[in-house]
Parts: structure tokens; sequence; C-alpha cells
């Protein structure tokens, strides 16, 4: 198949100037270049593929719908329990000689020790605590490491998982008093829901697309939501995987959803142009916006200002005010060129934008430009902005370069190169800190994903000033096999 990766299949699109699709719809060169060929400047092209992959779903006109019902046939949703005892359903664990999990045991680390409280963290360093409206300044020293700077470490397995095909969307981690599970998906169409200190799988559905949307947690941790590539958009129980509601889109679904806590709402945008509202107490759709293209980020909701940001494949970034209903659009930012990382919002309410030509884009709440800084290869990832570094927003670029710029000027602080393209966004461990001597401030550690397999910590301090020196690959661990 010419699609391959998503990733890398959205980046030839980009590069041949063609709907993305195109690529899945005549999956050799040869068909490609003919259907090219007979498009000759006509859209019949473009039409012919819109009713081939047109889903067979209701279309609501409006902008407002409440008519989207229960699944009548919902899917089944499978409890594995603890001793693995059911054989019509097993886990897929990958076994490893005579067990299938295997844990380092080192019961001094913070990950055995209960939590007081319940929250969630997924990727780009969202986190979400339950039952709180917004989140600020979350990092918190769970445990700190006394290591020497210029030392390297290494990585250590813990437990696998075989999900049965390609993982293209990052995991949720919940903690829920002194349990932690992690929800993740793939291809297969399974969504898991895993013990994240053993391994073991909790419960497991398959869904009827495959997954390449990271879940969310919604505000009271009862349901989690995820989309597939059927233009479902499920809403799960918690504690057991039953479909509680299916929200049907016009096409597929790869932004990771975002609660908005405040009006007990989930927006998510999907591959038919549209970002959709919907109320997951009520479970109906109160809001759906066309945005000018596809929507793969996720979009990003400013609570100081009563805003919310979403971007599209079609080069527009749209601002709506969503404090008071009836919702409205307030500005549109035309960038000529298409987007598919999610958006950014720090503090001040500066949004980051990440474009597919390699440029960072600051904005402030009014749509003017802060800043634009440019990286040296197309941006695919969102952008990361720790609480822990307060000062800086870490952009991974398909170059393999990592950058880091000062948020309030742009400024380059720091760029380091893993040797591999890189599609993920970058992850800071906001509780670890690690220190060398009384001289230094305190170090973190960032994550970095490659696409070749690679996992990259780079340790990083607090310092500004020291950034440049201690910027070092000080762990690599390849995980293809």
């Amino acid at each position: 198949m010419m699609g391959g990766n998503s990733l890398s299949a959205a980046h030839v699109a980009y590069s041949l100037g063609i709907d993305l699709r195109f690529l899945y719809y005549y999956p050799s060169p040869f068909k490609l270049c003919m259907a090219l060929l007979q498009k000759r400047g006509s859209c019949s092209l473009h039409n012919r593929l819109d009713s081939c992959l047109q889903m067979e779903t209701d279309r609501q006109e409006n902008h407002i719908s409440t008519s989207h019902t229960e699944n009548s046939n919902p899917l089944e949703s499978r409890i594995i329990s603890k001793n693995n005892d059911d054989d019509s359903f097993p886990s897929k664990r990958l076994k490893r000689g005579s067990t299938d999990v295997t844990s380092c045991g080192d019961e001094s680390f913070p990950w055995y020790s209960p939590s007081l409280s319940s929250f969630s963290f997924s990727r780009c360093n969202k986190v979400l605590h339950q039952g709180q409206l917004a989140v600020i300044d979350t990092h918190q020293t769970t445990w700190s490491a006394n290591v020497p700077r210029g030392s390297r470490g290494h990585m250590k397995d813990f437990w696998k998982v075989y999900m049965e095909s390609c993982v293209d969307a990052s995991p949720v981690l919940v903690f829920k008093g002194a349990n932690i599970y992690l929800f993740i998906g793939s291809h297969s169409h399974k969504f898991l829901c895993l013990n994240a200190r053993s391994g073991s799988v909790q419960w497991e559905i398959k869904l009827e697309g495959r997954i390449e949307c990271t879940a969310a947690i919604v505000s009271d941790f009862s349901q989690v939501v995820v989309g597939c590539y059927m233009g479902k958009i499920y809403f799960l129980d918690f504690l057991n995987g039953h479909i509680c509601w299916i929200f049907q889109a016009s096409g597929e679904v790869k932004s990771q959803p975002v609660v908005d806590t405040c009006r007990q709402l989930i927006w998510c945008g999907s591959h038919d142009h549209n970002l959709y509202a919907l109320d997951y107490k009520k479970h109906c759709c109160v809001y759906k916006l066309p945005c000018g293209g596809s929507i793969y980020g996720s979009p990003a909701i400013d609570e100081v200002h009563g805003l919310l940001y979403v971007a599209s494949t079609g080069g527009r970034i749209t601002a709506i005010s969503i404090s008071a209903s009836p919702f409205n659009i307030l500005w549109l930012h035309e960038l000529e060129v298409p987007v598919f990382a999610s958006l950014a919002v720090t503090q001040n309410g500066t949004v980051i934008c990440c474009l597919v030509d390699g440029h960072v884009l600051a904005l402030d709440p009014n749509g003017s430009t802060v800043w634009k800084k440019t990286t040296d290869g197309p941006i695919f990832a969102g952008p990361c902005i720790p609480s822990v570094l307060p000062h800086e927003v870490l952009v991974c670029s398909r170059s393999g370069s990592v950058y880091s710029f000062k948020l309030e000027e742009g400024d380059l602080m720091w760029e380091y190169n893993v040797g591999d393209p890189i599609t993920a966004s970058a992850y800071v461990d906001e509780h670890l800190q690690l220190e060398s001597d009384a001289s230094h401030s305190s170090d973190r550690l960032i994550c970095i994903c490659s696409s070749s397999g690679g996992i990259h910590l780079l340790r990083v301090s607090r310092n500004l000033s020291e950034v440049m020196q201690i910027n070092k690959d000080v762990m690599c661990k390849n995980l293809q096999g």
C-alpha cells in the first residue's frame, strides 16, 4: 500500500499537492498517476473520491444537532479476569518464556505509591484532574535521583502487550486512587484498558475501524472517549468498556478529543472538515462548525479568555468564543499551509501553531502574530509546553531535530537532532527531578520518540543559562525487533 504510515502519507500528499485520501484509494503508483492524469485540472477526481469514501450516515445541514442516538447493536467489550481464565477471549500479551509480564519490581519508586487524587495525563504533557476546570502548575516532584551530569543511563522493559497491528496513537495514563490504568488502541481496531503496573488487560473492545486517535477521559472519569477511521466517536464506560454512546461523523477521526469540563463537552474534529461539540452527559451533538479542511490535530481551549482554537489542513485557524451560548466565531487566520499538529495555549493566552512547512507561529487572543520561527523540516506533531519548563515550548520536526523556543519572543534556546525523523510530540517527565551537586539546579528528562522506533531521553536544566551546556542524549533505546 502506498498509504503506509499515516503521517508519512500526509507528508507525501502535501509534497505532491494532492488530497491525502488519494494514497489510500489508489493503492499503487501507477493507479495514482493515471488518476491524476485523468484529472487534468478538473474537480471530477475529487468528486469521485468523495463519492467513493462517503460514509452511509445522515448528514446534518445546520450547526446544531441533537438527533444522534446510541447504536442499536453496540460492539461487545470483554472484561479480562486477573488470572486470564477466559479462554474464549484471551489477552494478546507478548509471551516471554513461561511468563507474560515482567516487571522491575522496585517498589521504592513512586510508580508503586498510591495517589490521593484522580488525574490523567497524555501527550504534550496534558493533565486533567478529576473535578477541576483547569490545571495550572500541575507538576510536583514525586521523587528525585542523584545522577552526575554527563553520565549515561539505560532503559528497562517493565512489560509488553501485543496490539496485533500498528500503534499510531499515544497512550493515556490515568491515576485513580491506588490504581493506574493505561488506555491505547491500534490499527487492529482493538482498544484496551491495561493495568499500567503489570500490563495485564482489564478490558478490551474491538471497534469498527482502525484507531489512530489518542483517547480522552471525561472530567468525572466515568467515560473514555476515542475515535476511529469509520468516523465513529465512542463513549465507553471507564470500568468495563461497555458502549455508552456512539456519535457518527462523516469522515475519519484522528484528532484526540478535548475535554471541556466547564461546559461538559467533548470537542473533536474529523476528516469531514467539521469540528463537533458533544455533550458527554446528555449524549448529543450541540455544535458543528466547518473549518475549511480536515482536522488531524486537537483543538485547544483558553479558559481565561473563554476561547477555543482549531486548525485544519486547509491552512485555517479558527477562534471560537465559548464563554456563553450560542458559540460564535471571533476570527479566522488563513495560513495557506496545512496544519496537521495539535494547537497549544500558554498561560497568558498565546496560541502556538506548528505548520507542515516547518514554521512555528505564535498568535495572541486577537489573532495577531506575536512571533514566527522556522525549523529545518516538516512538523506534524503538536508543541509541548511543560509546566516544569515554563518559559519554553518544545517542537519536534520530521528532520529529526528537537527545538526549544522562548515562549515570549520565540528566540531559539537550543536544538538537538536525534538522527531519525520525529512525528510525535515531546514529553517532559514532570515528576522526576535529577540532581548532581549543590552548585547546579535540578534537571528534567525530555522523552523523544522517533519514527525508527527509538526512544531518546534528553537531560535539560531548568536554569535557562545552563540549558545549552547539558542538552545530551543520556539514554536511547530502539523498540524495533
